[in-house]
């Protein structure tokens, strides 16, 4: 688990740390997002049935200024909504599509987010309790920004 808690340690940067030292930043966050989304997609299902209380407050708005400080560049991207429900037959029309704006900012800032809590948690609670909530938490809510976050990072470097 060390390896997962220093990946998190590596990514949060970007949203602790307003000027990240890094030759590459967009590859670096590359990397890390990959690494980050494999060990979600590796993890077993275990539960801490502990009762914790949880005590975290990572303020959304002081993670997002030091991700626009990060990343200065970014802006807007669109992605089609529902993607999976769109069909088209040869000699049809075309199907009609649900384009939406996203924002790598706050993709980025809501991974963190997430991030940040699980790390709390394999500090304050226990692995397995971080564990479970980091696959949860990936799952229903993380996993879609990570995905939109890769796609649009490999549009902006074309």
């Amino acid at each position: 688990m060390k390896e997962t808690i220093e990946l998190i340690e590596k990514v949060t940067e970007f949203g602790t740390n307003s000027d990240v030292n890094s030759k590459n930043k967009i590859l670096e966050l590359k990397q890390l997002l990959v690494s980050i989304y494999a060990k979600y997609l590796s993890l077993e299902e275990k539960i801490d049935c502990n009762d914790y209380t949880d005590d975290f407050d990572f303020p959304y708005e002081a993670l997002k200024i030091n991700v626009e400080k990060n990343f200065p560049d970014f802006g807007w991207y669109t992605l089609i909504l529902d993607c999976h429900k769109i069909t088209y037959k040869k000699d049809e029309l075309l199907p009609e599509v649900n384009l939406v704006l996203g924002d790598p900012i706050d993709d980025i800032t809501d991974i963190l987010k997430d991030l940040l809590e699980v790390k709390w948690r394999f500090k304050n609670n226990s692995e397995v309790d971080a564990l479970w909530h980091f696959k949860f938490i990936m799952k229903h809510h993380s996993e879609q920004h990570l995905v939109h976050l890769l796609k649009f990072l490999k549009d902006f470097e074309s």
